[in-house]
């Protein structure tokens, strides 16, 4: 069940349907991920959770909040990668608030080689580098993430659709 709420609500159901109904049906393929054993699953759609609240323009506070409460769960259930793209986006969220200076924690994601194309983490990395830069006014340094992270964007692989949708997003109204 985790990887049918993860493979349709993360990849296929945002293009028909609502955020909003596709991040309550991913919260349901975290708990059964859990219920069931399938832990790792489980906390896929969780990270799935997040990004599509930021996606979706929730408050960014319990957004915060949320992240901690997952973040908090992978003390018990391990999963590096998991918890390296919550930390990333754990950062944007704090760095969105109040520039990291009251939010920001000590834990820091382990992102490995930035210059290997490779990297699980990197179009993560880039991606939300640049959503930080362009909020924060740095529209420089946005067009620079930007530029590095379509060259990492692959418009075939599903799991970055949605991503590279919102880049070009925020991309488009730097130009306006």
């Amino acid at each position: 069940m985790p990887e049918l709420y993860f493979n349709f609500y993360g990849r296929i159901a945002w293009r028909f349907e609502s955020f909003q109904s596709g991040i309550d049906n991913l919260r349901q393929g975290f708990e059964a991920g859990l219920s069931c054993g399938h832990a790792s699953m489980g906390l896929h759609c969780a990270f799935l959770v997040i990004r599509n609240r930021i996606y979706s323009g929730a408050n960014l506070n319990s957004i915060m909040k949320e992240i901690d409460y997952y973040l908090h769960i992978l003390e018990t259930y391990e999963s590096e990668l998991t918890r390296n793209y919550l930390l990333i986006f754990r950062e944007t969220v704090s760095t969105l608030i109040d520039n990291g200076q009251a939010t920001s924690i000590d834990a820091t994601p382990c992102v490995g080689d930035l210059d290997d194309q490779k990297n699980k983490l990197l179009n993560s990395v880039l991606h939300n580098s640049a959503i930080r830069c362009f909020w924060l006014g740095h529209s420089d340094r946005c067009w620079y993430y930007r530029e590095k992270c379509s060259k990492c964007m692959n418009p075939f692989d599903q799991g970055r659709v949605t991503a590279a949708v919102l880049a070009k997003f925020f991309f488009g109204k730097l130009k306006l």
